[in-house]
């Protein structure tokens, strides 16, 4: 089945050069979406992808890559646990950033990709070398921000090709240890951009052979935060 396009302006993707974001940039554009890639340094994100130089570590760079956006994609994360790169200067202040310049632009979707295991309790997910309670807080910041937000944790991830295994979606607290590829992720965050029933939830996901399509109809039957 192929998603609807229901929003005309461009979707800022923030990491999106990373492994997920390099995803969620073809999956947008596979469904038709305009697409501006947040980029650190002069590149080129793909064919047809506007590149807007910015730093979640520099707020005062995002309202120019807010500017004129209908939805924010952020698949930032960090990449170590301490410094500037680490997970409370990325995955945390990072991603507060973001969700306040959001609300400054007055863009009306805000879509974040954490982690299954954001908020769990004992060690290591609470552990502040982890990157998981810095998760967390960045998930709490956007639920009180007053933006229309979906919060994705996906299980492990792989980097297996779209589409090779069914999706679940499940609420965070029947979340057992799995796995989802990054790819079949992208089209879950581009499907929530057209399924209003997707805002004000918090989604696990995971791949499920017994599942091949579960997903779209958990996104609007979850609980709503």
């Amino acid at each position: 089945m192929t998603e609807t396009v229901a929003e005309p302006l461009p979707v800022l993707v923030a990491g999106a050069t990373g492994r997920t974001g390099r995803h969620i940039v073809a999956s947008l554009q596979a469904q038709g979406y305009a697409v501006r890639a947040m980029v650190r340094r002069t590149s080129t994100p793909g064919p047809g992808v506007e590149a807007v130089i910015a730093d979640v570590r520099q707020p005062a760079t995002l309202m120019a890559a807010m500017n004129g956006v209908g939805a924010v994609i952020s698949a930032i994360g960090g990449r170590a646990p301490l410094g500037a790169n680490g997970f409370r200067a990325i995955d945390w202040e990072g991603n507060r950033a973001l969700v306040e310049a959001a609300v400054v632009a007055g863009v009306p979707r805000f879509i974040l990709i954490t982690a299954a295991s954001a908020g769990r309790s004992g060690f290591p997910y609470s552990f502040p070398l982890a990157p998981y309670p810095w998760k967390a807080r960045a998930e709490e910041f956007l639920r009180r921000s007053g933006l229309a937000w979906t919060v994705l944790g996906p299980g492990g991830l792989n980097d297996e090709p779209a589409g090779q295994r069914g999706i679940r979606a499940v609420p965070r607290s029947g979340y057992h240890q799995a796995w989802i590829a990054r790819a079949d992720l992208a089209r879950v965050a581009v499907a929530c951009l057209g399924t209003p029933g997707a805002i004000g939830r918090t989604i696990t996901l995971v791949n499920d052979d017994s599942a091949p399509d579960a997903w779209r109809s958990a996104l609007t039957a979850l609980p709503a935060d």
